[in-house]
Order: C-alpha cells, then structure tokens, then sequence
C-alpha cells in the first residue's frame, strides 16, 4: 500500500511539474479553470516579474522577504476563452508591521488579454523580527463560478501565500569607486549611490550621502528618485582645469543611521595631466581574438618554505581594453560592430591604457594581490581593474617602448572570514619595452606599492614584470627587500 501511495504521489507531483514547464497550456484552461497566486523566486531568493519566466520554478507558498524593495505577486488565471471581465477579490492579514501598502486594495480582474494581474506590496519601515512580521495573503471569491480558487489539487493549492522576514542588512556604496575627467568647463558625468536591498525615502531624502571637497570647482545635483535601489547624481565641472595640472578629488560616503558603508565607500575622480601621444602601445598587451589570453610575468614575494627568503614566483592576468566612447581623449576606432550605418554602437578603446577583467565576471589576480594578501574573498570589487595600466611612449611617439605607470586607485578587498572590506590604495610606475619585433615580443619592469594601513599598517613596495608572451626567463634578482605575508 506505501508503494502505491508513493508511486501515485510521484505522478502527481510529475503532472504539476509538467503543467508548470508547459508554457504554451499554463494559462489557457484545457483541463481546469482556476486562479492562484503565482510567486516564482529564483535560487537567489529574487522575486521574477511578469513576465518573466522559469519553467524549473513552482509557485511559492510562502515567501521570506529580505530588502526595502517593493514586492510584486503575481496572480495568475488559467481558463479558456473570457468572454467578460472576471473579478477575483482576495483578503489580507498584517501582523507587527504598521507603515506599509497593499495595491489594489482587495480586488483583482482578468480578461482574455489580461490573464496576469499583480499585487503590490510596499514597506515604509525597516521591520523588527521581535515583533514576528508577517503578510498573509488569501484569494476569497471568483466572479465565475466555474472557476475555481487554487490550483485543483490537494498538495499545492497557492490560494493562500504568507510573506515572512529575515534579518537584513541594509547597504548602501558607490557605483564605481573611479572616475576619469578631462576637466573642461560644464564636463558632466553621471554616478549612483546604491541600495542594494532598498531604502526608506525618509531615511535620505533630506541628508548629504557623501562629502565633496572643494579640490576643484565642481557641483554634484541630486536626481529625483525614482529607482527603489538607487539615488543617482550628475556631477558638473564649473571651470577648465589647465592641462598640465593634476587632481585627484574623493567622495566618500557619510554615515547613515540604520544603513551600513558597502565596499566602495568612495570615489575618486580624477583629473590627469594632458600629454601629447601618438601611436598605440596598449593593444600590445591585450588580444581581443582570445578570451584566454593572459599577461605572463613574475612577482617578488615570500619562499613559503624559507622564512625571511623571497624571490620571482610566475603570475598571470587577464589584460582587455579600456572601452571608451567616440569623442574620449586617445580613442582609437576598433570596430563598426558589423553595422556600417550605425554608428552608435562602433568600438573605441584607449590606446595608452589596458585593463584586469576576466570575460567570466570573476575576479582576478590583480597585480599578484591574491598571492601576496591571505584570505581575500573572491567577491572583492578590487580583483577587477576596468584601468590598470597606462603607456607614455618615449618622446610621444616612440613605436619601441616608454614608460608606464599603475593607475593610481584604491582596491576594495573583501575579507573571506567575515565580509569586512578594506580599502588599499596602489600606485606605481616602470618602463616598457619591445624586446623581439619578428614574435612581437613586449615587456613591462615596474614597482608597485601597496598601502595597507587600514589593514595592518603596512606599506609594500615590489617588483613585477609583464611579457605578453609565454615562457620568458626569470627577470634578473631585484635590489628589494623581503616582507611577510599580509593577512587579511
């Protein structure tokens, strides 16, 4: 008998699976007419909206809610052909939650062309757990008789949903934590301050969310808000900065009661020195053509074995272009994007600048950080530099080599054990070069230093070396001190 019982069972649950992955017959009514609630939410506890779909997904009974955001809950009608407009109405129950609402009210309608409606739920407050939070959610009559409330089944019917809450987190950081400018007069850029698990307008509507020192004449406006995760600015600058002058400004992030500093706590726009350049050396060390190609070089670090003893350890990048858009300084024409009368989507990089990114979206090895630093969490914003290096040829112009320099920014380090993030500041400088013109074969020598003070108060200066092609010999022994390991 437990057989049968299991082996009916088994079917049952195959059936609403194969009703529930069979798009073209989920809402048409070829065997039953009914109505439910229909919330899918994906592995990442993410609500999908309609019309977004899943076919791996069944409908949610309950659901715990863990950001600011508004909830949107799909109700869905499978039928065949509605003649006239059907009513379905629906209750509500809220407990230990005062400052939120429900739209539309308690009624909802379908037509033949509108078989999905949606209900919205707002909060205006954070919630307290100790209060026991909760929405429940019943569907309570049809208009058609016919129609029946559920799905007809006895295991999982999504006439009734109860929306419970986590204990969450509510971060706020910058879009990006760098910014390039050019510094002519009424030069704009646009940038965000997010929320990624949402925010009550009241919290930060009538207080600063960055500071903005007067480095250079500039101002910042505040959007009106209309995204529930993100405020956006629009920085404005008021005057033309002389070429031969260089600026770093910082915004950084004020706190906030009830909201805590993400990782990228600030942004620095930068204003560098105009340089008269020709050529470009940065494709050099990228190969668009391969999403595998990495730079190879060396590094100076600890013998893991011999405490006290350092030397050359093999490391490699992911090296890209910069993108840039048509009218930036130093843009080269890359591609039409096989749209020759298009000229909105053709590719421009940077010729004096190339970038760390993995085509996967992973971080990567940033100058060697992850084998220099214990304990650095994969997430980091600081494993992806969109600039990391930029070339200065040799009197402007030179086809064989130059200087270079690391882009002086702050990496945002994640710490794997607890999620804390650490802000450390790079910068460096060397020379490049071409070493064989028949392979094409390139070579950067630079120092790289590492501030980590708010770490552990280190500052570490070493040598690296790039090549952009494979099996190079070992660089020569530096005049560098050893260091220890950095844990973060």
């Amino acid at each position: 008998m437990k057989v049968i019982k299991h082996l009916f069972f088994g079917l049952l649950v195959l059936v609403i699976f194969s009703c529930e992955n069979d798009d073209s017959k989920r809402f048409n009514g070829e065997n039953n007419s009914f109505v439910r609630f229909f919330l899918l939410v994906d592995s990442n506890n993410n609500v999908l909206e309609f019309p977004e779909k899943n076919g791996n997904l069944l409908a949610k009974t309950t659901y715990q809610k863990d950001n600011l955001k508004t909830l949107k809950i799909p109700v869905a009608i499978t039928t065949a052909n509605i003649k006239n407009p059907i009513n379905v109405t629906f209750n509500t129950s809220v407990t230990g939650i005062d400052n939120y609402s429900i739209t539309p009210i308690n009624s909802l309608s379908f037509t033949n062309e509108k078989r999905i409606d949606t209900i919205f739920i707002k909060l205006n407050e954070r919630w307290d757990l100790s209060k026991n939070p909760q929405i429940k959610l019943e569907l309570t009559s049809v208009s058609d008789a016919n129609i029946i409330l559920g799905t007809p089944n006895t295991q999982i019917q999504n006439k009734e949903l109860t929306i419970g809450f986590k204990e969450t987190a509510f971060s706020y950081l910058f879009n990006i934590n760098r910014k390039e400018i050019s510094g002519k007069l009424n030069e704009t850029f646009n940038f965000s301050v997010l929320f990624p698990n949402g925010f009550i307008a009241s919290d930060i509507e009538n207080i600063p969310l960055f500071s903005q020192p007067s480095t250079f004449n500039y101002s910042v406006v505040r959007k009106p808000i209309t995204k529930e995760n993100e405020v956006e600015f629009t920085l404005t600058v008021n005057e033309n900065i002389n070429d031969d002058v260089s600026l770093n400004a910082f915004l950084s992030l004020l706190d906030i009661p009830n909201y805590k500093k993400g990782t990228n706590e600030s942004l620095q726009i930068n204003k560098p020195i105009k340089i008269d350049r020709d050529g470009n050396p940065a494709a050099n060390f990228y190969n668009t053509s391969d999403v595998f190609y990495r730079l190879r070089g060396e590094y100076w670090r600890p013998d893991t074995d011999i405490p006290g003893k350092c030397e050359w350890f093999a490391t490699n990048i992911f090296s890209v272009p910069v993108v840039v858009n048509k009218t930036a300084a130093n843009a080269v024409f890359i591609s039409d994007n096989n749209t020759p009368n298009n000229e909105n989507d053709d590719i421009y990089h940077h010729r004096f600048k190339i970038g760390f990114k993995s085509s996967t979206g992973l971080g990567v090895n940033v100058f060697a950080i992850r084998s220099l630093v214990n304990g650095i969490s994969s997430k980091s914003p600081g494993l992806t530099l969109i600039e990391s290096i930029e070339f200065f040829p040799t009197n402007g112009n030179s086809t064989t080599g130059g200087k270079m320099a690391v882009i002086a920014q702050n990496l945002i380090l994640i710490r794997t054990s607890d999620n804390k993030s650490f802000s450390v500041p790079i910068s460096g400088s060397g020379t490049y070069k071409i070493l064989d013109a028949a392979t094409n074969l390139w070579r950067m020598d630079f120092e790289i230093t590492y501030d980590f003070s708010q770490v552990n108060g280190t500052i570490i200066t070493l040598p690296m070396v790039y090549n952009n092609l494979p099996g190079q010999p070992e660089p020569d022994l530096p005049n560098s001190n050893c260091y220890e390991m950095i844990n973060l």
